[in-house]
């Protein structure tokens, strides 16, 4: 038997499975989260570590008689990030194949089983990434939350309580949105909400976590959290369209999936998303995901042993390169 670790780490958790050749999975745990922007490097490495462990512990499978450790991880997205990864591989002592990947390509790979198809991603951030018939790949958005992430968990957050304060200086009328405000930070007024934000810290989990009380108000029937989700479902089908023009896909049968807690606000996210990539792709096959992000990047370690293509999509060193930009002079 071969086996195979695949690793899906994220801003909020990693999670680690043990996969033997015939793709079953053997054992799993999950850590603390592993996007070095969010928690650090030596957390993000020291979770992913723990993650991986206690599932080999779990699978009751030896480190050694691992054939390849599959690391698909938020917030990897240039050389600069290596170090996070290098660090985690050198404290878990492992001397076989590693592959480092974004963990995009763990959740396509989860949606598709590594064929052609696209796959979105909503939690914290948001992206999205694609793979035609030819083997080409395309990814968009997941700028993090200063550059791009639209449709996130982040976006409706922060639209959320912009609105709310909104409403509290008299801009806008008022709505359940703004007792939600009050509810979740413990707030009487936006003087209040200033001060709990200057204090500190107050950042992109503080933010991202508001989108659930946003969900809520929507339920509860807030028009305003309403049009605030169904606009981040209508950005979320934008971000998959992209890659589909990109790719040449618009007119194609193809698997789309989606992942992550945004798609949980049923159905003021959905329903837009939906109606959007029936507009783009109509022959786009909704498709809930095959496996787990973490067992979609042991399904890709299995596949890229055999093929021996050991390096990394997302850096262009395999033999395969994620693309997810235009050049300027060619606008």
């Amino acid at each position: 038997m071969r086996y195979v670790v695949g690793v899906d780490g994220g801003g909020t958790k990693t999670a680690a499975a043990v996969v033997g050749d015939d793709l079953g999975v053997i054992g799993g745990a999950v850590a603390g989260p592993a996007n070095s922007r969010s928690v650090g490097m030596e957390s993000a490495s020291a979770n992913i570590v723990q993650a991986i462990t206690e599932a080999l512990h779990i699978a009751d499978v030896a480190l050694g008689q691992v054939a390849g450790v599959f690391l698909s991880i938020a917030g990897f997205d240039t050389d600069l990030d290596l170090p996070i990864l290098q660090r985690a591989i050198a404290l878990l002592d492992y001397r076989g194949v590693t592959f480092f990947e974004n963990d995009v390509v763990g959740a396509w790979a989860g949606v598709t089983a590594g064929e052609p198809g696209v796959v979105v991603i909503a939690g914290t951030g948001s992206t999205a990434l694609g793979m035609n018939t030819h083997g080409d790949l395309w990814r968009v958005d997941g700028w993090d939350y200063i550059l791009g992430d639209h449709g996130s968990g982040y976006t409706i957050g922060l639209q959320g309580i912009q609105t709310a304060m909104a409403m509290l200086d008299g801009r806008l009328a008022p709505s359940p949105l703004v007792h939600a405000l009050g509810a979740a930070f413990g707030v009487h007024d936006a003087e209040e909400m200033r001060r709990l934000v200057d204090r500190g810290p107050f950042g992109k989990f503080q933010i991202s976590g508001f989108a659930r009380h946003v969900a809520k108000a929507a339920d509860a029937g807030d028009p305003i959290a309403r049009d605030i989700l169904a606009q981040a479902g209508r950005d979320l089908a934008i971000c998959a369209g992209a890659a589909i023009r990109q790719l040449g896909m618009t007119g194609a049968e193809f698997p789309l999936g989606t992942i992550g807690s945004v798609f949980k606000a049923e159905p003021w996210v959905t329903d837009p998303f939906l109606e959007g990539i029936i507009q783009i792709a109509p022959h786009a096959q909704f498709r809930a995901p095959l496996h787990p992000p973490e067992v979609g990047a042991a399904i890709l370690a299995q596949r890229r042993l055999d093929m021996g293509d050991h390096g990394s999509w997302t850096l262009g060193t395999g033999q395969r390169q994620i693309k997810r930009t235009l050049r300027i002079a060619n606008l």
